[in-house]
């Protein structure tokens, strides 16, 4: 017997406006080539970049092995608890828009969060067992913690009491105190009889108890699975501790009963782990979403997987998850900048499958080992010989950059000439070119190996647009954000009057500092109120990325003249007020550029790493839109600007008026749209309700309304409708894009996510009584909300999960919000792509596959830039002569680097950056030429 799944030709990847033929045609190739590796290797890793449609491509592997497995076993889908959500609103669009509706309707999935929710899913009977099962990361570890680990608990206590010959005074003791010791007050018991007839009954009949004392339970409440493993463990250690429960009433029972349930759930929690590594479950594939957490082997994750083995003795000590699956997929979009040590170490998870089944992989355990010790000496040499590279290009300065005596102009000027005369070279130029050479044929070497381990598709660098080829980014550095009439153009932001001495005294502080890190210098950088976070609260000095504690830091207290240069640099900056946004250069940039942008009509994801930055860029943002809404207002009404905020109030109820023209005309105009998507014609109250909202707000009326009219005819009214913004989309074409969306490539499930988010965020009418409702008190984060303006969010870590779910789905659709600032917390797994095309990096991070995970939420298949044919915007503001244009030149040249030195580390202090941001930058075309190519290009055999 062997391992044969072919792909599944009903599916068809093609969504017409979500996923174009070409993207389709290679996710099939890819899946097509996936199903042909898994038939004789344990399992690879796919690492497309960020926004290539892995999900889909994951989705369509997985729908072929379920169905075409002979005894219809489901597949296992590990996902994030981040990206639960996600995951099934994706699979229920696959389902709908790539599966032929005889075979959608027989594929259904199942969640689960715990260890006991996923075998009560493995429990199923056939015909009603489930094709898809997405277990969330960390299920298998939780233990019993939900209602449903109750009755696990009791079955463990049961078995521990099973043919034992003196447990009848102990079980009359337990049916006292049972409820009490299993916390289970919340249930609708009814008394000792219960415990009784559970614990005096097999398993099997549980169900029918509950539902007979009125306990609702839909599944048998101990997974089969669970009993069978209960039978091969010894749990005399549960015994000893239960006959420790208090046999008589008595005044200290319930602090009796407290001590005994602590042991107890100890004792139980070990128990457990020994029933899940005695199961008996066999799964034909596991896919396993961010698996770059796996690269840690004592992680808990990678820990379910691991299986150790001691020199002189067979038995393997598993974790719960080993030896389940026949195969694996990892998917995840950074496999490089792990380090090839770490890839390695997630390549090694796969010694994790079913290696004693049939379908096994034809060498079994010691072939693959052997085949990974030799990709490991590969990857050595390759990255051995790319370490010397980085040394030695390191050497070179501009005077290395001639040709025959005559010196260019620039890096990417030589570099193409050097490559293919390599005449009259310096003895440093010479030696580039040889490291480079061998660097190429390690690469090259190192490539063929993994190939079989890994694919990954990077994106295209142009879009086809009505026949031509349009560039898919453009990148603004520095001073060019502001103008962007130079997209080259690596100048910094200049630094004018007041602000000129905290950042002077900045530069002194490091200069006398260079064996640490300046975390106080990277936080003036991104605010002043981010400098007086990491003042007031010195343990948060650290930034929170992992990738980012590298170098030594500083204490203040150890040096006084540290502490007196930080007392100056805090007295030296403008008084904490949000009118004084426009002192602070990369603040103000990122300010005007924002509101520049929401005049032109373009929504704008705004990234920083610091809290207190993310909270006053939204509070000023919010003051200069409401100033230009002022402005914009007064001129075109012609009234003072203190009034404009009630007129415009008094406009926008007119679009709620029962009679209002505003409203008759606004109805009219979006049914007559709606009449041609059938689906949506049953959300059309809800459609209505929610254009409405949105028209009434200040923000649109300031932009598209004719305020200069006292009077509106049909002409003008129509007109708001075709106005372009500047990606040259009308709000009718928005509309008509939404409705489209909604309609032709969205799940149902999607769908309703989608209105129902749109209908609860509150537009708010900005005067400030209405501005209060609209946040929620985990968006206000202690902020007062009439500094706020409605179209101006936030998220970072202390927002909610439902409140991050409502704003990005909202921000993803022509509606509020316009402006979306947030942290990290934002940079994996989430569509923000839709609608946006511009992207500030405010903050930089010293890790670049973070500055590309996060350019990658808009940056997706489907994105408005295949919409509108003009590229996405990247700015990436630093400040000229800082500590912030060394780091910006140091990511920028080590995220080439990256793509050849794997997993690269370096000491971030100041002295360091300083020579690493001196350095000759290494070409674009040069790391091109280096990085390894592992995409699936040739066409299918299947």
């Amino acid at each position: 017997m062997s391992y044969i799944y072919p792909y599944n030709d009903a599916i068809n990847l093609f969504v017409k406006g979500r996923i174009s033929e070409n993207d389709a045609e290679r996710q099939k190739r890819t899946a097509k080539k996936i199903l042909r590796q898994l038939e004789n290797q344990p399992g690879l890793i796919l690492a497309d970049e960020v926004g290539m449609g892995k999900t889909f491509v994951a989705l369509a592997v997985a729908l072929s092995v379920a169905t075409s497995d002979k005894v219809k076993r489901p597949v296992v889908i590990m996902v994030p608890s981040t990206l639960k959500e996600k995951w099934s609103r994706d699979f229920e669009v696959f389902r709908e828009k790539c599966l032929p509706e005889a075979l959608s309707s027989s594929i259904h999935y199942g969640r689960a969060e715990t260890g006991v929710a996923f075998l009560k899913l493995l429990d199923d009977e056939e015909e009603n067992r489930k094709s898809i099962v997405f277990l969330t990361h960390g299920a298998m570890s939780r233990g019993l913690t939900d209602d449903s680990g109750v009755w696990i608990k009791l079955a463990l206590i049961q078995r521990a009491l099973y043919r034992r010959w003196d447990t009848d005074r102990l079980k009359k003791a337990l049916y006292r105190v049972l409820g009490r010791l299993l916390r289970v007050t919340k249930f609708d018991r009814p008394g000792e009889i219960f415990w009784k007839k559970l614990l005096d009954s097999d398993t099997g009949k549980w169900l029918r108890i509950l539902n007979r004392f009125g306990i609702g339970e839909k599944d048998d409440p101990v997974p089969k699975g669970v009993m069978d493993a209960l039978r091969e463990i010894n749990v005399q250690s549960l015994y000893t501790e239960i006959q420790k429960i208090p046999q008589r009433e008595s005044k200290n029972l319930g602090e009796r009963i407290r001590e005994t349930r602590g042991v107890l759930n100890k004792e139980i929690r070990e128990v457990w782990v020994k029933c899940l590594a005695s199961l008996h479950v066999q799964l034909p594939l596991l896919i396993l979403d961010e698996a770059h957490h796996l690269k840690n082997p004592d992680t808990k994750l990678a820990s379910l997987f691991q299986s150790k083995e001691a020199e002189e003795d067979a038995e393997e000590l598993k974790g719960p998850l080993n030896g389940m699956f026949e195969r694996m997929i990892f998917l995840t979009a950074t496999p490089f900048q792990l380090g090839h040590y770490e890839l390695c170490s997630v390549l090694e998870r796969f010694q994790g499958i079913s290696w004693e089944n049939s379908t096994a992989p034809a060498g079994g355990l010691a072939r693959f080992q052997t085949e990974l010790a030799d990709l490991k000496t590969n990857l050595d040499q390759a990255q051995r010989t790319a370490v010397r590279l980085d040394h030695d290009w390191e050497r070179l300065n501009e005077d290395d950059l001639v040709m025959n005596g005559q010196k260019l102009t620039s890096v990417h000027e030589w570099w193409p000439i050097v490559r293919t005369k390599q005449v009259g070279l310096t003895p440093a130029s010479s030696l580039v070119i040889k490291s480079y050479e061998q660097t190429k044929q390690q690469m090259k070497n190192a490539e063929t190996l993994l190939k079989k381990w890994v694919i990954r598709h990077i994106r295209p660098k142009s879009v086809p647009f009505n026949g031509d080829l349009i560039e898919r980014r453009k990148c603004f550095a520095g001073k060019s954000m502001i103008s962007e009439n130079d997209e080259c153009l690596t100048e910094g932001l200049k630094i004018t009057g007041t602000s000129l001495l905290p950042f002077l005294l900045s530069a002194r502080l490091v200069a006398l500092n260079p064996e640490t890190r300046p975390f106080f210098s990277e936080g003036l950088a991104s605010s002043y109120e981010a400098f007086r976070n990491t003042r007031k609260h010195r343990q948060n000095i650290r930034p929170t990325d992992s990738d980012d504690d590298d170098g030594a830091f500083f204490n203040p207290e150890d040096d006084p003249t540290v502490e007196w240069y930080l007392h100056q640099l805090d007295k030296s900056l403008p008084p904490n007020d949000s009118s004084y946004y426009v002192q602070h250069p990369k603040v103000k940039a990122t300010v005007d550029k924002v509101i520049d942008l929401w005049l032109q009509g373009e929504k704008v994801l705004v990234f920083c790493h610091y809290v207190a930055t993310g909270k006053v860029l939204r509070q000023y943002i919010s003051e200069a839109m409401r100033n230009k809404i002022r402005e914009l207002g007064a001129i075109k009404i012609g009234c003072e600007p203190g009034e404009i905020m009630e007129r415009l109030e008094t406009i926008g109820t007119r679009f709620f008026d029962q009679d209002s023209r505003l409203r008759l005309a606004t109805n009219k105009k979006v049914v007559s749209m709606i009449q041609t998507y059938h689906v949506l014609q049953t959300y059309e109250r809800e459609i209505l309700d929610i254009v409405r909202r949105y028209l009434r707000t200040p923000t649109f009326l300031v932009r598209y309304f004719p305020l200069e009219k006292t009077k509106l005819d049909e002409l003008d009214y129509e007109a708001i409708f075709h106005v372009k913004d500047n990606s040259g989309f009308s709000l009718q074409e928005l509309l008509t894009h939404f409705f489209d969306f909604l309609q032709n490539h969205c799940g149902e499930a999607e769908r309703r996510s989608f209105v129902d988010a749109l209908l609860s965020i509150q537009t708010g009418s900005f005067m400030s009584v209405d501005i209060a409702k609209a946040y929620t008190e985990d968006e206000l984060q202690g902020e007062k909300s009439e500094r706020l303006l409605p179209n101006v969010r936030l998220i970072n870590g202390t927002t909610k999960q439902e409140t991050r779910q409502k704003i990005m789905l909202t921000f993803n659709t022509p509606f509020y919000p316009d402006v979306l600032v947030t942290s990290s917390v934002m940079a994996e797994g989430v569509d923000l792509h839709l609608n946006c095309r511009y992207v500030i990096h405010h903050d930089l991070c010293w890790n670049p596959s973070t500055l590309e995970q996060r350019t990658g939420r808009v940056d997706r298949i489907g994105a408005k830039v295949e919409k509108c044919g003009k590229p996405i915007h990247v700015y990436l503001p630093f400040i000229s002569e800082t500590q912030d244009e060394k780091m910006y030149r140091v990511v920028m040249d080590r995220e080439r680097w990256f793509k050849v030195v794997m997993g690269e580390k370096y000491k971030l202090d100041a002295k360091t950056t300083e020579k690493l941001a001196s350095r000759i930058p290494f070409p674009e075309e040069a790391a091109e030429e280096l990085m390894f190519n592992l995409s699936v290009r040739e066409a299918s055999s299947d």
